[in-house]
This record gives structure tokens, sequence and C-alpha cells, in this order.
């Protein structure tokens, strides 16, 4: 592939573009994009409340959720949502996948002081 096409999009587009409500007021932006194996778009990621990014919370939306709409000019769009800032402050919070962190002989839980340590059960006969 040498070129993107009309109808091609590239994510960084998508990040930090307004979302707007049905009466086309700010209601967040999109801090993300949610991709699954086959890498196919899952959800826009889109942050909402706070002040300057502070105190804001994400929320997974749907792309079909979304419809595209011009901004002021050419090179800007704005996607639309037919919800509004307090509904979408509603909605349940995203959370990242966090993997599970690895047990390490600093983690490890310690015995007691005295203690005798753990045995190995006996050999079956």
């Amino acid at each position: 592939m040498t070129q993107q096409s009309a109808d091609q999009h590239l994510a960084s587009k998508f990040k930090g573009t307004d979302v707007i409500g049905a009466d086309d007021a700010k209601i967040g932006d999109v801090s993300d994009l949610l991709f699954d194996k086959d890498r196919k778009i899952i959800a826009f990621i889109v942050g909402v409340g706070g002040f300057l990014g502070i105190g804001a919370k994400d929320v997974a939306i749907d792309p079909a959720s979304f419809q595209a709409v011009p901004g002021k000019d050419a090179t800007d769009t704005k996607l639309r949502l037919s919800m509004t800032k307090d509904e979408l402050k509603a909605a349940p919070a995203f959370e990242p996948y966090q993997p599970p962190r690895p047990v390490s002989s600093q983690n490890a839980p310690t015995r007691p002081m005295g203690a005798p340590p753990p045995t190995a059960p006996a050999p079956k006969q």
C-alpha cells in the first residue's frame, strides 16, 4: 500500500477529536482507539468530565454510535453522539487491561520469625 484512499482513516486523525452531543455542544474527546486481535476498531475511548484531562473518566463507545460531521473547516471533523454529557458521564468507565503481576521472591509472603519452613508432602508409596 502506498496511498490512503478517501474511505480510509488514520488513527491519528481521531485522537483528540471533539465528541459532540445532539445539540452540537462538546461532551468529550477521543482519547484512544480500542482494536481487537483482528485489528478491527471495536471502540473509541472518549474522555468525559474533568478539566484539562484531570478528573476525566474514559468511556468506550462503539464506533457505529458516532456520526462524523464537518467542523470549522475541511480539515476539522467532529464526532456526534446521540447522548448528552450527563448520559456519557453516567456510562460505565472503561478500564484498560492490566496484565497480572508476576510473583517474585520480593513480593512473596513471608513467614513469621522462628516458624519452620514449609515442608513438601511425603511421597506416596
